[in-house]
């Protein structure tokens, strides 16, 4: 039996770590997880569980376009945050450019480069693509600045328009918030405020 192979983008991360975690228990089906880095502890840990582990990047569309080769399936996700924190391309930005438009451009560029990569890909047959709503569209324009939601949306809409044929083989999920958030982000945990001191009088005796 021929077995099938799905590319996984961001493997070593929470969404692209949770999909190797289903397949590794699928049979039929080889795993290629995609890292920027594969020497990394992160992409080690993969190998020893059987994946492959390739070296592309999201921002060079010849590496996903290698990557993806012979890929039944794919998993894409994008990570604004991490190319909001990427002290190189911070360097990128136009004087006076906040840097989370700075970011959204970086962004919507990545998620173009999937698709089309993707486009190129003989025999795929489902590209799995995790995005957001667009929050300026469904907010009648009230929200303009939800920058992290945006640039999934608006590279989903690009790839819909751009590639009509791969659209029919593409998914759009939008995912919840990951509890385990709260452990890898201490900024976010939730804290106890009180209202009142607690010997105020106000609580009672």
């Amino acid at each position: 039996m021929t077995s099938k192979l799905i590319v996984i983008l961001g493997a070593t991360g929470n969404q692209g770590g949770s999909v190797v975690s289903t397949f590794l228990s699928e049979p039929g089906w080889k795993i290629r997880g995609v890292s920027r880095n594969p020497s990394s502890a992160a992409s080690q840990n993969l190998k020893e569980k059987g994946v492959e582990v390739v070296k592309a990047n999201l921002s060079d569309t010849a590496s996903l376009v290698a990557a993806f080769k012979g890929a039944t399936a794919i998993f894409s996700v994008t990570d604004f945050w991490i190319l909001y924190a990427d002290p190189e391309l911070m360097k990128t930005a136009k004087t006076g450019q906040p840097q989370n438009e700075r970011t959204y451009y970086d962004e919507l560029q990545q998620g173009k480069n999937v698709f089309d990569a993707a486009a190129q890909t003989e025999g795929l047959e489902r590209l799995v693509f995790s995005g957001m709503a667009d929050c300026t569209k469904w907010s009648g324009g009230k929200y303009k600045h939800v920058y992290h939601f945006d640039t999934k949306a608006h590279a989903i809409e690009y790839g819909r328009t751009t590639y009509p044929e791969l659209w029919k083989k593409t998914s759009v999920i939008q995912l919840g918030f990951f509890l385990s958030n709260f452990l890898n982000s201490p900024f976010l945990i939730p804290k106890k405020v009180w209202l009142f001191p607690p010997s105020s009088p106000h609580l009672g005796p």
